[in-house]
């Protein structure tokens, strides 16, 4: 089938080798009897030199040279309806064919011919138009003669020039076949290489198509082919993660949601069975467990709005000088509740503001503070630091923490990701840190993590300083 790509390439292969022999083929056919033709003319020229040479230096004028150039030359016969070619009063009937087939004059130095030219005969001054491209004949460093090419009269090949031509021609039109057929196998060859690693992409593709996404193909070569193998490994890779994320995500929603609402609804059952009267305790409890459903679906809302480039940020100069102490107080009375101790480091100079939304940083650095908190065992100690580099400010939030183990660390940041697989708590899907970075990259900064298992975790956030 044309529609195949290998058929395609072995085509396209196969006519530009059948482009390429035919122009050659052609060339040679057309121009080798002009050719052949040309070198003839030329080696009779150079002979006739010769002979013109050789006579003028052993005798030393031209007495008798018409004689001796007939000799060596004979006329050609008349032509059937008698006339005679080139003026010559010699008709040679029955004699040999001539030996030169290009009759050429020959003049002295005066452009006196020494010979019948052109219907001119011996003795005749050669007019001045007639005399173009002549070729001088040397003696002793003075030219003693010309010879003026007659190239109207042409060159008649003999047998065997015509088979020399044909049998060239023979050969160059075998040696054209046998080129595009090697051409043809070679693309062929070529296509199968070109069209191998093609096909292994399809088939992974198609199966992944059919739901089996966990796809790899090998890499043979580094180039492009080899690097869309590359990019389709990777993708391949990528989107069997994001399915099994994907996967857990659901699985991790409906723990975190069903949790709370079956602890409310329990409580409102006994509420509204009458067995016993609502308490205080038990309303709080139902209050706490909705405040968890208000949070995760807070949570979730604003990474929608990640998502969809809606989340609306008021950014603008914000003071860390004011932010810090703020998020300080506002966590030290749940660290204490722990047991750990929670302090901001004093800032050696005065920071610059930063371009942020001041609120949805107090709730970057609360979620960070929370993280921390949560993880950091009683004794423990969470500092919160600040300096200027550059062109951006940077918060360190350190904690003494557990720590985050080298195989978990790339993922901190990613949603629903959870580095403690137990699911003990409910409305700790893992959001925190995922929100955290959505909103620090949407005020223009970068937030990154530093850990080690049982050495605890830093995480930093940089903001770019207002030009205010």
């Amino acid at each position: 089938m044309i529609n195949s790509l290998r058929n395609k390439l072995v085509v396209s292969y196969l006519s530009i080798a059948l482009l390429t022999a035919g122009c050659i083929f052609l060339l040679i056919r057309v121009t080798s009897n002009q050719r052949l033709e040309q070198i003839i003319l030329d080696q009779e020229l150079s002979e006739l030199q010769g002979e013109i040479t050789r006579w003028y230096e052993i005798e030393g004028d031209w007495d008798g040279f018409r004689q001796y150039f007939l000799a060596l030359h004979p006329p050609p016969p008349r032509t059937p309806a008698g006339g005679d070619n080139n003026g010559s009063e010699n008709n040679n009937r029955g004699g040999s064919p001539p030996s030169s087939r290009g009759q050429h004059g020959i003049v002295d130095a005066e452009r006196r011919l020494l010979n019948n030219y052109l219907g001119f005969s011996a003795g005749d001054i050669l007019p001045l138009p007639l005399f173009v491209d002549p070729l001088p004949v040397v003696v002793d460093g003075a030219t003693v003669a010309w010879v003026v090419p007659d190239d109207a009269t042409g060159i008649s090949l003999q047998a065997e020039e015509r088979v020399f031509i044909e049998r060239t021609n023979q050969v160059v039109l075998i040696a054209s076949v046998v080129a595009v057929g090697a051409s043809l196998l070679t693309g062929w060859g070529l296509a199968n290489v070109i069209i191998r690693p093609i096909s292994s992409l399809t088939e992974a593709s198609e199966r992944m198509a059919e739901g089996d996404l966990k796809q790899q193909v090998d890499i043979i070569s580094e180039d492009e082919i080899g690097r869309l193998a590359a990019s389709f490994n990777s993708m391949s890779h990528k989107v069997a993660l994001a399915n099994e994320r994907r996967r857990q995500l659901t699985a991790d929603i409906a723990h975190d949601l069903s949790t709370p609402l079956h602890i409310a609804l329990g409580y409102l059952e006994v509420i509204q069975s009458g067995t016993q009267p609502a308490t205080p305790e038990q309303l709080g409890i139902i209050e706490l467990e909705l405040n968890h459903l208000n949070r995760l679906i807070n949570d979730l809302d604003v990474l929608a709005q990640a998502d969809t480039n809606t989340l609306h940020l008021d950014i603008g100069p914000a003071f860390l000088e004011d932010i810090l102490p703020y998020v300080i107080t506002s966590f030290k009375p749940h660290a204490q509740e722990k047991r750990i101790a929670l302090y901001m480091n004093p800032l050696a100079v005065s920071l610059p503001p930063v371009m942020a939304d001041d609120v949805r940083l107090v709730q970057v650095l609360g979620n960070i503070l929370s993280n921390g908190i949560r993880f950091t065992p009683s004794g423990g100690v969470i500092e919160l630091s600040a300096e200027h580099s550059g062109d951006d400010v940077c918060v360190r939030v350190h904690d003494s923490g557990v720590g985050i183990t080298a195989e978990d660390l790339p993922y901190v940041f990613d949603r629903f990701y959870q580095a403690d697989k137990s699911r003990g708590q409910s409305g700790k899907m893992g959001l925190g840190l995922a929100i955290s970075k959505e909103l620090i990259e949407a005020m223009g900064g970068q937030i990154v993590a530093g850990s080690a298992a049982g050495k605890g975790t830093t995480i930093s956030v940089y903001l770019p300083v207002s030009p205010l």
